[in-house]
């Protein structure tokens, strides 16, 4: 091969390799497409050339990144033949929490026009990993300091199941007090059915001593016609009995920390659960406080010691409350996702949100309110005792992140109580 050969190829295969490293390397392509400019006020370090992706897959790249009137403009180059509809939505979003960032395109309707090639349109700026991370972390620092309180919040929850035990046990010395009474009415009633069996089975047969004593017919059906009434007033017993041991109360207090603002409150209610295994009753407080002695907070928008009332309906899966709620009148509803689940936690999982105060127009710590009072959460049962809760309160308004802690106590004592009360009448 001659010297002038070798020159000439290699100066070939250095110009084929100078072009793809151009092509790799800076801003070229020689695939067909057109322009799109969209604007952002933050690309959270989206980099030029980074993908382009419709509902997922890759239509083009960002040809170029740049400042104008301080805003950012992203010019895309879309492949040929790719359709975006006007109302198409463009914001960034990335491959993972630590991965690369690309912009992504969720795909409008058709009605509403193409975009043509040079098209200007405006894309949605998400809040930055730091900043999200760094007011996480606030709100952790501020529900810690509201918690420790010097030891306030600790001492009112200590408080108050101190009084809750104190009840339980005087109610429990009642209770076994009574006891033995209770029993021997049980005895009493199924004595009373023996007989009344044994006496009827008699005259059906014509044996025994009633029969013999019985001559007129008439008296005869009128005596089973009474033991029948007996032996029917027996089983009603014996069901109203039963229904009172599946009675069960429960002791609920809620407590809750508002980030914003510094801001507590606690609910107690009063838990009522008949044997039916479908309704319940509950009766209890809520933003329980004493507002004349609180310090003015131009954040705190709450009505304090407000009755609730509420009538509710329950299975496996969730539940619905009607009723006087949160001091005025509205629904709640909860769902439990997972209620199929074998883990405690993950089965007693729920999802809730209320509606209360419909008609509401009147002023709280200086503002007006005239919008019904919404709330959303979640709450997380650790065990039957304990559960945590969070919830946005006040959606339409004063809307208001909180956290909090949830206490439950099954009081068999005064279920038991309750049922002799109600027996006796």
């Amino acid at each position: 091969m001659s010297t002038e050969t070798k020159v000439g190829l290699f100066t070939f295969i250095g110009i084929v390799v100078l072009g793809i490293c151009f092509y790799t390397l800076g801003n070229f392509s020689v695939t067909k497409g057109y322009e799109i400019k969209v604007y952002f006020s933050d690309v959270s370090g989206l980099p030029a050339k980074s993908n382009v992706r419709l509902n997922g897959v890759e239509v083009g790249k960002v040809k170029e990144l740049k400042l104008e009137n301080g805003q950012i403009l992203a010019i895309l180059k879309i492949n040929e033949g790719v359709i975006i509809y006007k109302d198409a939505n463009f914001a960034i979003a990335a491959t993972s929490l630590i991965g690369t960032n690309y912009l992504q395109i969720e795909q409008g309707h058709p009605q509403s026009g193409v975009l043509e090639a040079g098209a200007i349109v405006y894309g949605h700026s998400l809040p930055s990993i730091t900043n999200m991370i760094t007011e996480a972390l606030e709100s952790i620092q501020n529900l810690t300091a509201g918690i420790s309180d010097n030891g306030k919040f600790a001492d009112d929850i200590g408080k108050t199941l101190q009084n809750l035990r104190e009840l339980s046990g005087n109610l429990n010395e009642l209770i076994f007090s009574l006891r033995p009474y209770l029993k021997k009415s049980m005895e009493e009633v199924s004595e009373l059915t023996k007989a009344s069996n044994e006496v009827i089975q008699d005259l059906q047969t014509g044996k025994g001593l009633f029969p013999a004593l019985i001559s007129n017919q008439q008296m005869k059906e009128d005596v089973e016609q009474t033991l029948a009434n007996i032996k029917q007033v027996s089983a009603d017993a014996k069901t109203f009995i039963g229904q009172i041991a599946r009675f069960r109360i429960f002791w609920l207090y809620d407590a809750y920390y508002q980030p914003h603002g510094g801001l507590g409150s606690s609910d107690l209610f009063v838990k009522f659960v008949p044997g039916n295994g479908y309704t319940y009753y509950s009766f209890g407080v809520s933003n329980l406080g004493n507002k004349d002695n609180l310090p003015k907070n131009d954040k705190d928008f709450r009505d304090y010691n407000q009755i609730d009332a509420r009538l509710g309906v329950y299975n496996q899966w969730g539940d619905l409350a009607v009723g006087m709620i949160r001091g005025a009148g509205g629904v709640r509803a909860a769902v439990k996702p997972f209620y199929k689940a074998d883990n405690f936690i993950v089965k007693n999982f729920s999802i809730y949100g209320e509606a209360t105060d419909f008609g509401r127009k009147r002023e709280i710590n200086g503002r007006m309110f005239d919008k019904p009072f919404y709330a959303v959460g979640a709450q997380a049962w650790i065990n039957k005792n304990f559960g945590l809760n969070v919830r946005y309160n006040d959606i339409a308004e004063a809307s208001a992140f909180q956290v909090g802690a949830n206490l439950s106590f099954e009081d068999k004592e005064l279920a038991s109580l309750l049922g002799l009360a109600s027996m006796a009448k």
